[in-house]
């Protein structure tokens, strides 16, 4: 046997299955990003949430199974509301002899409705991220603190020595500090006017 063409085959092997386990890495941590967004997008076409819940898991056992066909540096997001709008209508079909739901046509008009929504508040959330982080690193604990952490007001009162009032007012501040700077960071984008609320 060939010695070294039985090294090159063991690293490419090696190499293939370091890049499988990396993409699989990469796909679950976009997976479990999305599951909240995932679930308020299929919410908003099936309003009873145990049904929701069932076409969330639908949904993420099939882009498990197909996860192979998701190309990196794509939008999974976008990928994965497809899947959950075929996961809606599978289930909104087999349930439409129980009882009725919307039409297909219905629940495409609130998805696309749904989708533009969903990608104005992710720019509104990564807008936020940004804006968080150009607080002062005190505000920006604090903000970590109550919002991330859910750590009590009481408690941050109790750590910075000051009432619990001082510090729902400054928790307010923050909050329109933030505010005023996600929609600034939006109008400079042009994007605020895009709110398809």
């Amino acid at each position: 046997m060939n010695f070294q063409a039985y090294d090159a085959l063991k690293k490419s092997t090696q190499q293939q299955m370091s890049n499988n386990d990396q993409a699989t890495t990469e796909f679950i941590q976009l997976l479990t990003e999305s599951q909240r967004s995932l679930f308020y997008y299929i919410h908003s076409l099936i309003p009873n949430r145990m049904d929701a819940d069932e076409v969330l898991q639908e949904t993420n056992l099939v882009l498990w199974r197909e996860y192979e066909r998701f190309e990196p540096g794509t939008n999974f997001r976008a990928w994965a509301c497809t899947v959950a709008l075929n996961q809606v209508r599978a289930f909104t079909s087999k349930r439409r002899a129980k009882r009725p739901h919307f039409d297909t046509e219905t629940v495409m008009l609130i998805s696309e409705r749904q989708e533009k929504r969903s990608a104005y508040l992710q720019r509104r959330l990564d807008a936020l991220e940004g804006c968080v982080q150009k607080l002062p690193e005190r505000k920006r604990l604090f903000v970590e603190q109550r919002y991330r952490q859910g750590v009590p007001v009481e408690n941050i009162a109790e750590e910075m020595g000051s009432s619990v009032d001082a510090v729902y007012k400054m928790l307010s501040r923050i909050r329109e500090a933030l505010h005023a700077c996600v929609d600034r960071t939006l109008s400079l984008e042009g994007t605020r006017s895009n709110d398809p609320a």
